[in-house]
């Protein structure tokens, strides 16, 4: 694959092909700061994706914090990790079904020198129909996952064949830093004392410099790569 967004396009024909609708890939941190926007890539809608961050749920998601401690794809029912959902929780499930996102499945992915990540996806077959549906695919799926995440570690963090790391200028690198904190670019221009258009040409050069499509791409492939450090 050429770039994530290939990559992305491919990943989804095949998990549709195999009865999936939607997926997430999330990379995840142990060292994340609280306020740390996680490293997702998806397909969920943008509705349900600013909800489900604005909401801080990625802190508390049952799937994120039990998945890892699994070895092979599970339901994301919290039955599957033996413990009672808090209200939290519940009402995280409960919105996810209001926004259309329905039943799914994970897939944990531990990777080379303890990376850890994470696929999910969703199908309209129902929890039942669900179960049947992993019976007879679920090998491929989680194949395809380790690929999917491969991959993405590679255009993400090593990006093409022969070239050498991005070189970020420090002004680039801070509003790199404090979008991947969380941060606005007003709040960006607030706390570096600049204005909002110059975070975004600072961004706008960042992502050009490193060949992505979108700020949150760069974000992920910066701290992949050791550029920044959140």
């Amino acid at each position: 694959m050429e770039d994530v967004a290939a990559l992305e396009a491919a990943f989804s024909k095949a998990l549709w092909d195999l009865g999936f609708r939607e997926w997430a890939y999330q990379v995840i941190r142990t060292d994340a700061l609280p306020d740390e926007k996680p490293l997702i890539l998806t397909t969920f809608s943008d509705a349900w994706y600013n909800h489900y961050i604005d909401s801080g749920y990625h802190r508390i998601d049952p799937v994120i914090q039990n998945g890892p401690l699994q070895v092979e794809p599970f339901a994301w029912s919290a039955m599957s990790f033996g413990i009672e959902p808090s209200p939290e929780q519940r009402r995280l499930f409960a919105e996810a079904t209001e926004f259309g996102v329905g039943e799914g499945v994970g897939i944990p992915i531990h990777g080379a020198r303890g990376a850890l990540a994470m696929t999910s996806m969703v199908s309209d077959h129902g929890a039942k129909g669900l179960d049947r549906l992993m019976s007879t695919v679920g090998q491929d799926v989680h194949l395809l996952s380790l690929a999917f995440h491969n991959h993405a570690r590679e255009l993400l963090a090593l990006g093409r064949m022969g070239r050498t790391t991005v070189s970020l200028t420090p002004r680039e690198r801070e509003c790199l830093l404090w979008n991947a904190a969380g941060k606005s670019a007003w709040q960006t221009a607030q706390i570096l004392g600049i204005s909002e258009r110059t975070v975004y040409f600072h961004l706008a050069n960042v992502r050009a410099k490193m060949g992505v499509a979108n700020v949150y791409h760069a974000t992920m492939k910066a701290i992949m790569e050791g550029i920044i450090s959140p």
